[in-house]
């Protein structure tokens, strides 16, 4: 059983990723179906199998994966990833500053 405080970050970084997700599912997917968080489900797919596998990290999540030396996501998954976090982290800004801020907040202090 985890602790409530590492509950609590795990479900603010759901809720981050989903974000992040529905932006590039946005601007990329337009035209496919979404679900309740805004994504299809390639996107949607990617989110959860990156969030699971944050929530499941050997060093407690502590930090931001991007930042971490074990790269939890491999091939396919890592480069979707990827390809999400860069077209939409940029967009966070306007669309969810107090999720931004939270995120750098989160990244200074590790």
């Amino acid at each position: 059983m985890t602790d409530p405080s590492t509950e609590k970050r795990i479900q603010r970084d759901l809720r981050t990723l989903q974000a992040i997700g529905s932006i590039y599912c946005g601007a990329h997917h337009a035209g496919r179906p979404k679900d309740s968080t805004g994504m299809c489900p390639e996107c949607s797919e990617t989110i959860l199998l990156t969030h699971d596998r944050a929530a499941n990290c050997p060093y407690g999540h502590q930090g931001n994966c991007q930042d971490c030396t074990l790269k939890c996501n491999r091939g396919d998954q890592q480069q979707r990833i990827k390809a999400i976090m860069a077209y939409a982290a940029p967009r966070m800004l306007v669309r969810h500053p107090l999720m931004t801020l939270e995120y750098l907040a989160k990244k200074l202090r590790t």
